[in-house]
């Protein structure tokens, strides 16, 4: 029988250098570039990022889960556990990749802002532009694709129950508001571009449009007349981005207060 020390002599130092730290960083910097330049690689790593998410949305739909989480006594959290639980994974992989291509929150529009009271009075003036965009565009949506009553009942735990209102609007800002505005502005958009291979503005409004087609996807329970609107709403939001120089905290900004909106018009039985 062979001496098995000779092997294990030559294999261990091996494996060693293999897992040690330098030689894994050199891997994910190799990786990082990979997924900076190869646009098969861009194109999966978007898909990775949003597929969990929209899987868990569909079968959230298809079996009927709550569409709201409780939290004891009176108080309940909009948004299903699925829904929600996407939410989380698409993030997490989100900030890996991101860590991994060396991207930093300037990448995705969300540098300081030298002047906050600036950037909540632009804020203000998108979410005035986007419900007047959105009031002329509707008349021409529903009239081209009828869009089905969509149940709101969910919405009910709002009405005149003040606590369930303030949780909500706050968990809103941070969801809906920051967690959207990052995902499918922010960060899909400037991958849409990257996957053209060139920043120019023909690269930017394919990217919008993209972007739009794919947000207004997740509502396919909806109907085609539900897609085609939350699209629209897409379009709005990531033509503020655009029109804002690629600045995503006047459009956060603006989502949570069109969300806040409603809320309170939910809670007052409107």
């Amino acid at each position: 029988m062979k001496d098995p020390k000779p092997f294990q002599e030559k294999f261990e130092p091996e494996l060693v250098e293999r897992l040690s730290p330098s030689r894994i960083f050199e891997k994910i910097q190799k990786f990082g570039e990979l997924l900076r330049t190869n646009k098969l690689a861009i194109l999966l790593e978007i898909a990775v990022v949003f597929v969990p998410l929209y899987v868990l949305l569909i079968m959230s739909v298809r079996l009927g889960g709550d569409d709201f989480v409780p939290l004891g006594g009176e108080l309940y959290l909009l948004g299903g556990p699925l829904v929600n639980l996407g939410l989380v994974v698409t993030l997490a992989i989100f900030w890996v990749v991101s860590k991994i291509r060396g991207s930093t929150w300037s990448d995705f529009g969300l540098a300081r802002p030298k002047n906050w009271g600036r950037t909540i009075l632009m804020g203000i003036g998108v979410t005035v532009a986007i419900i007047v965009s959105f009031a002329l565009l509707m008349p021409l949506i529903t009239l081209a694709f009828p869009i089905p009553q969509v149940d709101s009942s969910r919405f009910d735990i709002l009405r005149g129950n003040l606590p369930n209102l303030i949780l909500n609007v706050v968990a809103a800002w941070f969801t809906a508001g920051f967690l959207e505005e990052l995902l499918w502005r922010g960060y899909l958009m400037n991958r849409l571009v990257d996957l053209q291979g060139k920043k120019t503005k023909l690269a930017w409004v394919i990217s919008l449009v993209g972007s739009a087609i794919i947000f207004g996807l997740g509502h396919t329970y909806q109907g085609l007349g539900g897609v085609i609107k939350i699209a629209v709403v897409g379009l709005l939001f990531g033509a503020a981005f655009l029109t804002v120089r690629r600045n995503l905290w006047p459009v956060i900004i603006a989502h949570a207060l069109l969300d806040t909106i409603g809320f309170v018009q939910d809670y007052f039985g409107g």
